[in-house]
């Protein structure tokens, strides 16, 4: 599971708390957990520091750039303090913590970065500009998983199986010299076309060389749930991944108490249950029956 807040929750093999999210917030680490860190996804310091955000000749990486849509704003991967804060940040948590997951260590998207330090660091460098960036992303996945040591360290990726070298710097072969597995989120707050998501994770399973967990999304911080899915299509969805041959499934919620009532559903939804069976997705009817032996 992946949670907003350090709170366990019972019937999960992975628990993994997002210490430091995209808005900059940093919170206490959970030594019985995983920790998630979004490194240069960083609202808080893009506001502080606008001259550390990665630039582009289609303008910054920040929410208000309508080309490219972004949920965030995205500070330079080669600012140095940023880079040293993040390095900095792993390590303290790896100590602390049962191991480390990473998002938002990448390039924003196509064009992306053309601020003063990356064109000095790019001229001096002697390749091509994709293998540039490329090589900067692998380099600070390298030097943190350095910090991380022998604890679990879990990449994460971007859901674009086939332009994710070009749009955001991620050499999949690369950075599983570092992983011990991938994430790779599917969030979305409907899961009306499994299909999608069945064929995503068939291409991810096929291409990384270190295991593969999807993530699927069961409720978000301030979202309001008569827009949200509800645990049976979730549920089918999750089968239908499940039967791609991928090592596991990450399932988000923003507090424990969302998490318990997704569970509580799932396990109650004894007709649902039976119509998954023969999807081929075991692995999640098998979750569910140990979460009816926890569930009160």
């Amino acid at each position: 599971m992946f949670i907003y807040e350090p709170t366990p929750v019972e019937g999960f093999d992975l628990q993994v708390y997002r210490l430091k999210s995209e808005r900059g917030i940093v919170g206490t680490p959970n030594p019985e957990m995983t920790t998630n860190i979004a490194c240069f996804g960083d609202n808080n310091m893009a506001a502080k520091h606008p001259d550390w955000v990665q630039m582009s000749k289609d303008g910054p990486a920040l929410r208000t750039n309508k080309k490219y849509n972004f949920r965030w704003d995205i500070v330079c991967n080669r600012e140095r303090q940023m880079v040293d804060r993040m390095l900095d940040m792993i390590e303290d948590a790896a100590e602390k913590t049962k191991g480390i997951t990473l998002s938002s260590m990448h390039y924003a998207d196509h064009g992306f970065c053309t601020c003063p330090r990356c064109k000095e660091a790019y001229e001096k460098s002697g390749l091509d500009w994709l293998e540039w960036r490329a090589q900067t992303v692998t380099d600070f996945i390298g030097a943190a998983k350095e910090r991380v040591k022998n604890k679990p360290f879990y990449v994460g990726l971007l859901p674009d199986p086939v332009n994710a070298y070009e749009r955001f710097g991620m050499d999949f072969d690369a950075l599983a010299e570092y992983a011990t597995a991938f994430v790779v989120p599917h969030w979305s707050k409907t899961y009306a076309t499994p299909w999608y998501f069945e064929s995503l994770s068939r291409a991810f399973k096929k291409l990384l060389k270190k295991p593969v967990f999807p993530g699927l999304y069961i409720r978000g911080p301030g979202d309001d749930p008569s827009e949200l899915e509800g645990h049976t299509q979730i549920l089918k969805t999750a089968c239908r991944i499940a039967r791609t041959g991928v090592d596991g499934i990450i399932f988000l919620a923003a507090n424990a108490t969302f998490m318990k009532d997704f569970q509580k559903a799932c396990v109650a939804d004894v007709k649902l249950r039976e119509e998954l069976e023969g999807y081929g997705g075991k692995p999640v009817l098998d979750l569910i029956d140990r979460w009816e032996s926890i569930i009160q």
